[in-house]
């Protein structure tokens, strides 16, 4: 059955080409957002204390979440095309940008707000992916659709990452090493561009149902989207579910890469830096695995199930691994974390596509990737406060063991609200169609 869905994808040509934007998208965001970390995380400027790299967090994640919502409106009256197309060439300029600041050891405010203007435009390029994904697949594949297309992301900024990293560690995170993959990256962005002119103009969205409000009405709009999400209940679950997941990867990161550096590194930042790539290669790998793994077992069981059964595996196993305080330890969490996250959310995508209507899904969508910053960033800021100079602590990771089982409760909690058997689950009817 997951061949022959697999097979029905390949024929569907909106899909195809949003495929491809996406991946070549996610290809230059892995190489951005690693050599900005290697840069600002492990270069041999950068600061050790965990407060340090909470605020480093901060300033990547923190100003997106503000504004997040906001754009989950505009995604609702703008052509989803068109966002893909500007917001890609605007993304080449800002980071033309960032590489003059960079080489010119410019101002850090001035850093500080060009990254921020190059992480918020990319989540509002993904948020636009996620919310136009159902326009180009009929109704039942959309949980192969949901898992191929963000794994088949992850993989490429995987693979951007993984070149990032490795480049860094061999040469070293220094400023010409970062601008250099900047502008490689700076190419990819431009195509990625040229790449979305593929799809017709109108073809993601929105449809003629669409909410057009002006900009005093953006606030209701949005208590519109989050009372919407709230009443459909399904997701309203699922989505605090994925939310505490989050939280515990955001203690788990915080751990890994303060140990690394610490313990694990022994005061080598390239060191440190080989660590936290392994961890994170290893996440991107389970949540491949997730991928494939998901979309067969969704459709023989439900969402709800499978989604509470891979996070209280989770909550049993991560703990433990991360008191190793060990390379093999820190891995074998990541992989875990990576597996139950690739999983959860390809399960809560599905449920939001299924039940949210078109002519608002662009907020909910947005809000939903919003709530997943912001429970990062608390998981981060949290154990900011609580975890020791050497990154070791007990109680942090038995924290991540604790918001794992919330999540599995909420995502049982999830299963509750429809029937779940599969027969019942394809037959269910969305907001949209009511």
């Amino acid at each position: 059955m997951a061949r022959v869905q697999l097979s029905g994808l390949r024929h569907q040509s909106l899909f195809r080409r949003l495929l491809l934007v996406r991946v070549v998208g996610q290809l230059q965001d892995g190489v951005i957002q690693s050599a900005l970390a290697g840069f600002i995380l492990f270069s041999p400027e950068s600061q050790n204390s965990p407060a340090a790299v909470v605020g480093a967090f901060a300033l990547l994640l923190l100003p997106y979440s503000v504004i997040g919502p906001f754009m989950g409106v505009f995604l609702d009256r703008w052509r989803r095309r068109q966002v893909l197309l500007v917001a890609n060439l605007a993304r080449a300029v800002m980071v033309i940008g960032l590489i003059g600041a960079t080489l010119a050891d410019g101002n850090v405010v001035i850093i500080g707000v060009l990254v921020l203007l190059v992480l918020g435009t990319n989540r509002l390029i993904l948020t636009a992916l996620a919310a136009a994904l159902p326009r180009t697949v009929p109704a039942d594949l959309l949980v192969p659709a949901n898992a191929v297309a963000p794994v088949a992301g992850t993989v490429a900024a995987a693979i951007g990452a993984a070149a990032s990293v490795s480049l860094s560690s061999a040469v070293g995170a220094t400023q010409v090493t970062t601008a250099a993959l900047l502008a490689v990256a700076t190419v990819g962005l431009v195509v990625t561009a040229l790449l979305s002119l593929r799809i017709p103009i109108s073809a993601l969205g929105p449809g003629a149902d669409a909410v057009h409000e002006t900009f005093a009405e953006v606030l209701a709009q949005l208590r519109a989207g989050a009372r919407t999400l709230y009443r459909t209940k399904q997701p309203w679950w699922a989505v605090w579910g994925v939310m505490a997941h989050r939280a515990a990867y955001g203690i788990a990161v915080l751990l890994v890469i303060v140990a690394s550096k610490s313990v694990l590194g022994s005061g080598s930042n390239t060191k440190a830096l080989g660590v936290f790539a392994l961890a994170i290669a290893a996440a991107g790998v389970a949540a491949f695995v997730g991928a494939v793994v998901t979309p067969p077992v969704v459709r023989w069981s439900s969402e709800a199930r499978w989604s509470t059964a891979v996070v209280a595996v989770a909550a049993v196993l991560v703990p433990s691994m991360l008191m190793l305080v060990s390379t093999v330890g820190f891995v074998a969490a990541a992989a875990v974390l990576g597996f139950a996250g690739q999983s959860i959310k390809i399960s809560t995508d599905t449920v939001v596509g299924h039940t949210i209507a078109d002519g608002i899904r662009g907020r909910v969508f947005s809000l939903f990737d919003v709530g997943i910053n912001v429970a990062l960033l608390l998981g981060i800021a949290a154990a900011g406060f609580l975890i020791p100079a050497d990154g070791t602590s007990t109680v942090l990771s038995l924290a991540t063991g604790v918001l794992l089982a919330g999540a599995a409760l909420l995502f049982h909690q999830s299963g509750r609200v429809y029937a779940t058997t599969p027969t019942q689950r394809d037959n269910r009817t969305t907001l949209g169609d009511a």
